[in-house]
């Protein structure tokens, strides 16, 4: 039968997507599964697609470095005992679209069994077009179904998601004495606080030269792990990332260093400023799935959306982000334009005018201040004296359009002290994290003051593991200056470290 003849007839369509993609730790021929799913259309039959990660040992005619997917037929499928259908499978872009499709098979499937030839990629395209293939890190592939002889009564499609659970870690690895053979740092979970790795950094051993993966938990799958280099300025210079399989390296992995370390003997004023190697370090890891289900099945569908459309939930958030986008745009160019304006914020050299509705919605502080019996309801203005125009300036457009472009570390301060003042909870998260992910030994005693004035518990608690952790900073002249100006933080500091 002819492919185009087929194209126009009802089908079955599957659409499977596997998020956290870079996470999947299976070996060559080994293989995940979809969630099953039942076609009413085919004689009940019971299906899963099955994707090899790394490649199929059974199929040699397909590339050793490719991934690549099947259609396999149940072991307690209903229906005869083998099944002949037409199929098609297809790697989809995140709107649904397919990039890349196989030709339409006949094939007969015996229940337990799978049939026809596998779609496959080959992964230097998967990562030369990883936008395409792999948008946020989530693999979509599709596999259409059509009977062999007759029609199917209506179209049908189903919607799938598999997720493997990912834990991320961010963290400031300092190694103070840098001339010493080893240094460990042991990586815990959030969700049960129980160490999963330790990585030991072995620069003189004669076997282990290099950073040394031991694996804790032998529940975990996999890890990838980032490092960079930190120079005397605090800027990610070098760079290094690799993904560990734990079943291909039993409980131990040794990452060499050799060529990373090299360049750094050679310059140790700048890598090892008073003799301290600083790496910034991301450690994702996963133990495996956490979710699989059958999201959404739909009926009768036009062909304009079997064809395109990945998901209606795909389709209703895609609206949804579009009137979000919308929205903040005519919010932006409301504030930039200075339409119908009702009040003016004044600092000391700059006025702003300013719409009383719109900070109300987003500060309960606003909100009182126009709607009790407050100056500022009756007054042309709202005087803000104790921030510069650029602050007020970069909060206004975090009100009106919910971004903080080109954000630094004094900005952020600013920006934070103002969240707080006005209590933009949303913008003080914001300025909160990223403080947090650019802590460093340089700056972490003038944040733990920062934090103490605007008592942010959380942000405290940080700033003191942190410093508990990379004790370094208890030689360093700025720790010498803290204790003189805050000799009660300082105390506490003290306090928590003779407790350990």
């Amino acid at each position: 039968m002819a492919n185009w003849s087929i194209h126009e007839r009802k089908c079955f369509s599957f659409t499977w997507a596997l998020e956290n993609f870079s996470f999947c730790w299976q070996k060559r021929g080994e293989r995940i599964l979809s969630p099953s799913f039942i076609v009413d259309t085919i004689e009940r039959s019971k299906w899963k697609l099955m994707l090899y990660p790394n490649g199929d040992w059974s199929k040699n005619s397909l590339p050793s470095d490719s991934i690549s997917f099947n259609l396999r037929r149940e072991e307690d499928s209903k229906g005869p005992t083998d099944i002949t259908i037409f199929f098609e499978l297809s790697f989809l872009a995140a709107d649904g679209s397919a990039i890349m499709s196989s030709e339409i098979s006949e094939d007969f499937f015996d229940r337990g069994k799978d049939g026809g030839s596998p779609k496959f990629l080959g992964k230097e395209l998967l990562q030369s077009e990883r936008q395409k293939f792999l948008p946020h890190d989530i693999l979509t592939v599709r596999c259409r179904m059509w009977k062999n002889f007759g029609q199917m009564i209506e179209e049908r499609q189903c919607f799938a998601r598999t997720r493997i659970g990912v834990e991320r870690r961010s963290f400031i690895w300092t190694v103070p004495e840098f001339c010493f053979d080893k240094f460990s740092f042991n990586i815990k979970s959030i969700l049960d606080d129980k160490r999963v790795m330790t990585l030991n950094l072995n620069l003189r051993h004669e076997l282990y030269n290099g950073l040394q993966v031991i694996l804790e938990d032998k529940r975990l799958k996999c890890t990838i792990l980032n490092f960079h280099l930190l120079d005397a300025f605090g800027n990610k210079v070098k760079y290094l990332k690799k993904k560990v399989i734990f079943a291909e390296y039993k409980q131990n992995f040794l990452c060499p260093l050799s060529i990373f370390m090299d360049e750094v003997m050679e310059d140790k004023d700048l890598y090892l400023p008073d003799n301290i190697l600083t790496l910034h370090c991301e450690c994702s890891f996963t133990a495996g799935v956490v979710l699989e289900e059958i999201e959404k099945i739909t009926f009768a569908c036009p062909p304009s959306i079997q064809e395109g459309s990945l998901a209606q939930d795909n389709l209703e958030n895609k609206n949804s982000s579009d009137l979000t986008r919308i929205l903040l745009e005519n919010l932006e160019s409301l504030y930039k334009e200075n339409l119908l304006c009702d009040t003016k914020l004044k600092t000391k050299t700059r006025t702003f005018p300013t719409h009383q509705n719109i900070l109300s919605a987003r500060s309960p502080v606003f909100k009182a201040m126009f709607n009790n019996d407050m100056k500022e309801k009756n007054s042309e203005y709202v005087y803000i004296e104790d921030l510069d125009d650029d602050t007020v300036q970069r909060m206004l457009l975090y009100i009106y359009t919910a971004t903080v472009p080109d954000l630094q570390w004094d900005t952020a301060c600013d920006l934070y002290t103002a969240a707080d003042k006005y209590e933009i909870l949303s913008l003080k998260s914001k300025c909160s994290s990223f403080l947090k992910d650019n802590l460093s030994q340089g700056n972490a005693c003038n944040l733990l003051i920062f934090a103490d004035e605007h008592q942010d518990q959380d942000l405290i608690s940080l700033i003191q593991d942190y410093i508990l952790i990379h004790r370094g900073i208890f030689n360093t002249k700025e720790w010498e200056l803290f204790m003189k100006t805050n000799l009660q933080l300082a105390a506490n500091l003290m306090h928590l470290k003779l407790k350990e």
